[in-house]
């Protein structure tokens, strides 16, 4: 059954994704030749901000879903409701504390431009992205026990639908009356409705968590969810930092017009980043399941392949980047948004990192070992802002790329796998580190040879696409399959792969829809 609700969440999730990623390039393309690139920059400054605001979530969406598990799993109604009025309470207060500090930080958002902006109405412009974000609070936390409930398809499919509609709506407005205030006004309202829609789902789901009641967590349990809590304020911090601080800081020492052309190359490491967080989201809660109910070394195994297919994953896109993301941004946009190539490696190197971490962190996530080196994330954050900041001044955006990927590996990279081999499998995790370079060096191998033959065959630029494709499509996987092709994980992947079309019919989708 766990298998199943992964695969189901997956494949919603990803359905939903490619929709998504669809619809986002197209309002993109139309955003950039009837506004143009400074907005752009605008917008991933001010969405940076807002990341940097929702440190007042202080990790409590993790802590509620993980605290969710158990009780769902004995079907608890009782700590299921007294967890919901907890969450309910927090995440209204959150929302008016972001609403509060986003207001007070106007006055600075001149000094976070490092140019003079022709964009007027830049300060309703700000409370305007600030109302989006804030506006999620009021319903969100019911996403929660839809999610822990491994039922996160459910979600995806309601997203999928309101990102066609809001974005459908977008594109008009921007060809027809090119009004970027009226945009925000529209996404915010999608943005709205979507949030209630699935609060209403949860509702008629769960009927239990809508009926007026006084349940309370014991002084025993809060104290436990506040403990997590605690830790995970600290991860948030650094992981808001790490991931939010990037665009600032291009605006402050590069400008906000670099801002918009890194912008261009997010949107894309963005979406297929999105795309494969849903296959290792998906599988959050039944992992939680498992990490209840099985043996250790049943959870060592289930890790060792989740951090396999990590590898295969991230590798081939990685790949996949290096040789087709410029050529891809030549013909979208022009020539005049490729960056240097020691920029997009930068970029690149950025994705594959923390694309790699996509397996401790959900162990990390669903053991509930919130505690083991709570303060880590802070040193984490410290040396992102530090070295960043300093590169920044000695080599430019790169340098903020570079300073992020610093900081992950002087923490992150190392200390995750070591708890969890230590306290969860009570294994040695040296195994862990040696296939992880293995797993580096081949990546690297099949960039080389694939961007080897391509410059071989370069023509113009159509043809070069197409040529890479092709290349990157039979080179790393050949290799990866020559490699592994006799080791458990593979043939564990493969048998879930190969069995996947009669798992997810139409008979059985349409059941569990």
């Amino acid at each position: 059954m766990r298998v199943q609700n992964s695969l189901r969440n997956m494949f919603f999730g990803v359905s939903g994704q490619i929709i998504s990623a669809i619809m986002g390039f197209i309002v993109r393309t139309v955003f950039i030749y009837t506004l143009g690139i400074e907005y752009l920059g605008i917008e991933g400054l001010f969405t940076s901000i807002l990341t940097m605001l929702s440190l007042a979530n202080l990790g409590f969406d993790t802590a509620m879903i993980y605290s969710l598990y158990k009780p769902i799993a004995e079907k608890d109604t009782y700590k299921i409701q007294a967890l919901m009025n907890l969450y309910q309470k927090a995440y209204r207060l959150i929302g008016i504390i972001i609403l509060l500090i986003g207001l007070s930080l106007l006055p600075f958002l001149p000094y976070l431009i490092n140019s003079q902006t022709t964009i007027n109405n830049l300060n309703i412009i700000y409370i305007l992205f600030l109302l989006n974000s804030v506006s999620s609070y009021y319903f969100v936390y019911k996403h929660s026990i839809i999610i822990a409930d491994q039922r996160n398809h459910i979600i995806s499919k309601i997203h999928a639908v309101f990102i066609i509609l809001s974005n459908i709506a977008q594109i008009i407005i921007l060809l027809s009356i090119e009004n970027y205030i009226v945009v925000l006004t529209t996404q915010i309202f999608f943005r709205i409705i979507e949030n209630g829609y699935i609060a209403k789902k949860a509702n008629t789901l769960y009927p239990f968590i809508k009926e007026k009641n006084k349940a309370k967590l014991s002084k025993k349990e809060k104290k436990s969810f506040f403990k997590n809590l605690y830790a995970l304020m600290l991860y948030k911090i650094s992981g808001v930092v790490i991931n939010g601080t990037d665009n600032i800081i291009i605006s402050i020492f590069v400008g906000v017009t670099a801002v918009g052309i890194y912008s261009n190359y997010l949107l894309i490491i963005g979406t297929i980043t999105t795309f494969l967080s849903y296959i290792f989201y998906s599988i959050t809660a039944s992992v939680g399941n498992l990490i209840v109910k099985e043996s250790e070394e049943k959870k060592h195994f289930i890790f060792r392949i989740l951090n396999f297919a990590n590898f295969w994953i991230y590798g081939f896109f990685a790949v996949c980047l290096w040789n087709l993301i410029d050529p891809f941004i030549s013909i979208w946009l022009g020539k005049q948004y490729v960056f240097d190539k020691y920029i997009v490696f930068a970029i690149i190197l950025n994705f594959f990192t923390a694309g790699m971490q996509d397996a401790s962190s959900t162990f990390r996530e669903t053991t509930g070992l919130f505690n083991k080196g709570k303060y880590r994330p802070i040193f984490a954050a410290v040396i992102n802002i530090v070295v960043s900041i300093i590169l920044a001044k000695q080599i430019g955006l790169a340098g903020v790329l570079f300073g992020t990927v610093i900081s992950r590996l002087c923490t992150y990279f190392w200390y995750d796998p070591y708890v969890i081999f230590k306290f969860v499998f009570k294994k040695s995790v040296k195994t862990y580190f040696f296939r992880y370079l293995l797993y580096l060096v081949l990546v690297l191998i099949s960039t080389v040879i694939t961007d080897s033959l391509g410059n071989v065959l370069d023509n113009n630029v159509y043809i070069n696409l197409v040529v890479r494709g092709i290349l990157c499509l039979i080179i790393p996987n050949m290799l990866f399959w020559i490699i592994f092709k006799s080791t458990e994980e593979f043939k564990y992947v493969w048998s879930i792969v190969s069995t996947l079309p009669n798992k997810l019919n139409s008979k059985e989708l349409a059941k569990n829809a």
